[in-house]
């Protein structure tokens, strides 16, 4: 079985996420897809939106697509984790599936400075979706780079936007954007 694993954050999932996970999952031939929301990333100095909120919201993001699942795995721990601690929790459940981490091509740019690289790559095959205006040496890591660009849409840039009153559509799921204004995040 072919499994993909997305990671991130998702404050909030947009379309760039959903954009790169579809094109993933036919690219890599995944069976499934698993978004793997972080309970507290280790590279993020911020507070982050409520757990709970960005569950639902990724719930919201893939209903529909039954080969999208969400992994609240990270959200259990409720501490910091690793990408190669998690990587060796996906490797013990699914014993015998092939695993495909899916990144963007901004996280790939620093992947050599990750935690545990090395052991992250025993763990999954690294498929990167490259994004405009971050480049980085090719030839350093041996990433599966999918064809194409991904949508450059940050969700930094979408709480910003709510937070100044600024339209979000066309940057999140219409559902989504329902969910942030009806429950007032952001602002």
């Amino acid at each position: 079985m072919n499994i993909g694993i997305l990671g991130g954050s998702f404050d909030p999932v947009h379309n760039g996420h959903i954009l790169l996970a579809k094109k993933a999952f036919r690219q890599l031939k995944l069976n499934v897809l698993f978004f793997l929301p972080a309970y507290l990333p280790p590279h993020k100095k911020r507070k982050l939106t409520s757990a709970s909120d960005r569950k639902w919201m990724l719930e919201i993001a893939i209903s529909g697509n039954k080969n999208f699942l969400i992994s609240d795995h990270e959200l259990n721990i409720k501490s910091k984790r690793y990408t190669y601690q998690t990587l060796r929790y996906f490797k013990k459940k699914y014993a015998g599936s092939r695993l495909f981490f899916i990144i963007g091509s901004d996280s790939a740019a620093s992947f050599s400075r990750w935690k545990c690289p090395e052991e992250i790559k025993t763990h999954a095959k690294i498929a990167v979706g490259t994004r405009t205006g971050h480049n980085f040496n090719r030839g350093l890591i041996p990433f599966i780079f999918l064809p194409g660009q991904i949508a450059d849409i940050s969700s930094t840039g979408i709480r910003l936007r709510v937070k100044h009153g600024l339209p979000i559509k066309k940057l999140v799921p219409a559902a989504v954007e329902g969910y942030i204004r009806k429950h007032g995040l952001y602002r």
